[in-house]
């Protein structure tokens, strides 16, 4: 039988008889699911996503779609986290410095309710 194995060129990729395995399996909200296949948003979806990069989002969101939650450990850039309370993880959308977070759950090894998430500061 084949065996999982990490791509040599992307350590997100994911390869199983020769096949790209996607990991994403449902979005939490249609705005993280159009900036994922990129496509056109709504006005009111791009001012609910105003500062956010969405070339950087999408290109996070597509390690996501092939990592499993070794290469996430790995890829110390995504920081990469359990969340407080509950079954969410958590790696940064943009940047370290953005406020931008990517949250979602895991089910047997693959993505679920995977979300673009602006994270409130709670110390003001």
């Amino acid at each position: 039988m084949g065996q999982w194995q990490t791509g040599r060129h992307n350590p997100c990729t994911v390869l199983f008889f020769g096949y790209i395995a996607e990991v994403i399996r449902s979005f939490a909200d249609e705005a993280t699911e159009k900036v994922f296949r990129g496509d056109k948003l709504t006005r009111k979806e791009e001012k609910r996503l105003g500062g956010l990069r969405l070339e950087k989002a999408q290109e996070r969101l597509a390690i996501l779609n092939q990592a499993t939650e070794r290469d996430l450990l790995i890829l110390q850039s995504l920081h990469y986290h359990k969340l407080h309370g509950g079954n969410r993880y958590s790696v940064d959308a943009n940047s370290r410095t953005s406020k931008w977070r990517i949250t979602f759950s895991w089910a047997n090894e693959e993505l679920t309710d995977v979300e673009l998430v602006l994270i409130e500061d709670t110390h003001s």
